[in-house]
């Protein structure tokens, strides 16, 4: 690096790797904050490898690996009613739930990682004496009329969210007062040539509103480095009201749909061009963390070459669209403070929604003796049983060893991890864990001191579907005493997102899933800067973007675990998935299964309902 660019827990994620893998002690005291599994005195300010980061997953892969924890001689002298394993918002609210139906009772929350919430993942940079506030993972209150249910809206209630402040604090304007579009940014290792093409209509934020405006399509079409051919089939695809599928049934149609991946569908009737394909390849990506090749087109009915569909099937199943804008500056991570300073108000003053985007928060009281809910970091479950007189919870914490006892358990962790540390997992539901296989994600915070490059573009968005990362401008929310980078001239939080694949191989959602976790492992924080740097600087520099000279700080927040598996069904049998899912989150004795796996949805509001249906299996 040439520029000072803030990295520095990547260096001290490198000396967690060599502690937290050998030597593991046994001991029977409370692990404290000198041990080497110590959190950050504020884990959100770190920068580098986050996410995921190192020191947090490896007691986990020794179990994956087959390799077992002696457990002999940890003595058990810590004693709770609850014991939850995952300190993510699942695991929050189930420790929230738990204590509203036991006021009295004493809670320990496990968490692997360095800090609570997980995906749910804040990210803070202070530049030129500016604090700046991003998303790590959970984006946003998705829909909250349409898909919260009164479980997850009363929450939301309790911690003091009004949803409706949303409409003013996000700034709904500011694209349109800007000039902000759509872009898409054609790589030349694809298409040929680099090539940054501005969409001309529709909304900022959304791929394909339909054209209004023939010319405008037709410009925006002719600026793509792309076939002659393909130029004219997409145009075709989202101008006219072609129908593919003329003298099918309703049902029929649904039946294609939901069976017909998106790219087998424009190849198979629209034989579709290569240039129209790889343009389309990661349109996906986002929402299902895989390309065209894994998703259905039941679930791409925006997208060019469906409109005729939208027509048929027009009214059936259809919902009404909400703006995406319920959107708090470190995305759904200020839900995981509410929550942690509802249950332990001395971490932070306040007590509304509004100050929570900028409390202090003191770690140092999240594990402190006496208080009815402690938060326990850097301590990875590896054997939760049964036993007479309830559950004992083995953990690792840094080089050591740790026993605890509870009256209940909670297990809010990946699905997946599940059948290595509950041994009394039978094989039918181990199986059944093991089919919920998570979306590996990158969720990537980059610094810049200006955005004067994306205003003389005139774009907020940039789609990269020939490359790594698509790139778009913080949302423009501001609430209590945050205030959002308005004007060009300020710092601004660049967020980009990338999702590893393996495209175009004939492999499933699961499998391509596989093969992007084991990518990502083996990816370092310098080869995605490096990308990063290459990318930014071949879409921006044209307006004057100089990566040494604008880059501040790069914080990559790594999920090689991220969204939980959604069954769609290209692969998944519905029957057989209904079975599956009971299956997977079947009580194990005291023993409880939460997470947003255990609705086979990656949304925080499933999160919240499997923590609430956890705590309602254990107290009746």
């Amino acid at each position: 690096m040439t520029n000072g660019i803030m990295r520095r827990d990547f260096m001290n994620g490198v000396a967690m790797t060599i502690v937290g893998t050998y030597g593991l002690e046994r001991a029977g005291a409370t692990p404290s904050a000198a041990t080497d599994g110590a959190t950050p005195a504020y884990p959100p300010a770190q920068s580098g490898l986050r996410g995921s980061h190192v020191g947090s997953f490896e007691a986990a892969h020794r179990l994956r690996d087959g390799v077992p924890f002696d457990l002999t001689g940890a003595v058990i002298n810590e004693h709770y009613d609850l014991v939850v394993v995952g300190g993510g918002i699942s695991g929050l609210a189930s420790a929230y739930f738990y204590q509203q139906r036991r006021p009295n009772a004493r809670i320990l929350i496990l968490d692997t990682n360095d800090d609570f919430g997980g995906h749910a993942k804040r990210n803070e940079f202070r530049v030129d004496g500016k604090i700046l506030i991003g998303y790590g993972g959970t984006q946003s209150i998705d829909s909250p009329k349409r898909k919260w249910d009164r479980v997850a809206r009363d929450l939301l209630k309790d911690l003091g969210i009004d949803v409706k402040r949303f409409n003013v604090d996000f700034d709904q304007e500011f694209y349109p007062r800007w000039a902000l579009q759509h872009a898409v940014f054609f790589k030349k290792e694809v298409f040929g040539s680099d090539r940054l093409v501005r969409r001309p209509f529709g909304a900022w934020g959304e791929f394909d509103e339909n054209p209004t405006d023939e010319s405008s399509l037709r410009h925006y079409l002719d600026q793509m480095p792309i076939s002659d051919r393909a130029r004219a089939q997409l145009f075709e695809m989202y101008w006219s009201d072609r129908d593919v599928l003329a003298g099918h049934t309703a049902a029929q149609r649904r039946e294609i749909l939901e069976h017909t991946s998106y790219s087998d569908f424009l190849r198979r009737y629209w034989n579709a061009d290569d240039d129209v394909v790889k343009f389309l390849q990661t349109r996906t990506h986002e929402l299902w963390a895989t390309g065209i090749d894994a998703v259905p087109a039941s679930e791409t009915m925006s997208y060019p070459g469906l409109k005729a569909q939208r027509a048929a099937l027009a009214g059936q199943g259809d919902d009404e669209e909400e703006p995406y804008i319920y959107h708090f500056p470190d995305g759904n991570a200020s839900i995981a403070r509410l929550l942690v300073r509802k249950m332990i108000p001395s971490i932070a003053p306040g007590h509304t929604m509004d100050d929570i985007v900028l409390a202090p928060f003191d770690y140092s009281t999240l594990d402190r003796p006496g208080q009815a809910v402690r938060i326990r970091l850097n301590s990875t479950a590896v054997d939760v049983r049964n036993v007479a007189r309830g559950v004992e919870i083995a953990y690792v914490n840094g080089s050591s060893v740790f026993r605890v006892a509870a009256r209940d358990c909670i297990l809010a962790c990946y699905h997946a991890m599940i059948p290595y540390i509950a041994p009394e997992t039978s094989e039918i539901q181990r199986t059944a864990l093991h089919a919920n296989v998570r979306a590996p994600l990158v969720y990537t915070n980059v610094i810049v001191r200006n955005w004067q490059p994306w205003r003389k573009l005139g774009v907020a968005y940039i789609e990269n579907p020939g490359g790594t990362f698509a790139a778009y401008l913080d949302f423009p929310v501001s609430i209590g005493g945050y205030r959002f980078s308005a004007d060009p001239s300020q710092p601004i939080c660049i967020h980009l997102v990338h999702t590893p694949t393996a495209a175009n191989q004939g492999l499933t959602m699961r499998e391509q899933y596989r093969a992007g976790r084991a990518w990502l492992y083996a990816t370092s924080f310098d080869d995605l800067e490096r990308e990063i740097r290459d990318e930014l600087g071949r879409m921006l520099g044209p307006a004057g973007f100089h990566f040494d000279r604008d880059v501040t700080a790069i914080t990559v927040n790594r999920w090689p675990h991220g969204y939980s598996y959604t069954p769609t069904p290209l692969y998944d049998d519905p029957a057989h998935q209904a079975e599956i899912s009971k299956q997977a989150r079947q009580r194990l004795g005291r023993i409880a299964i939460a997470n947003s796996d255990s609705g086979w949805d990656a949304y925080t509001h499933v999160a919240i309902d499997q923590a609430h249906r956890a705590v309602r299996e254990l107290i009746v």
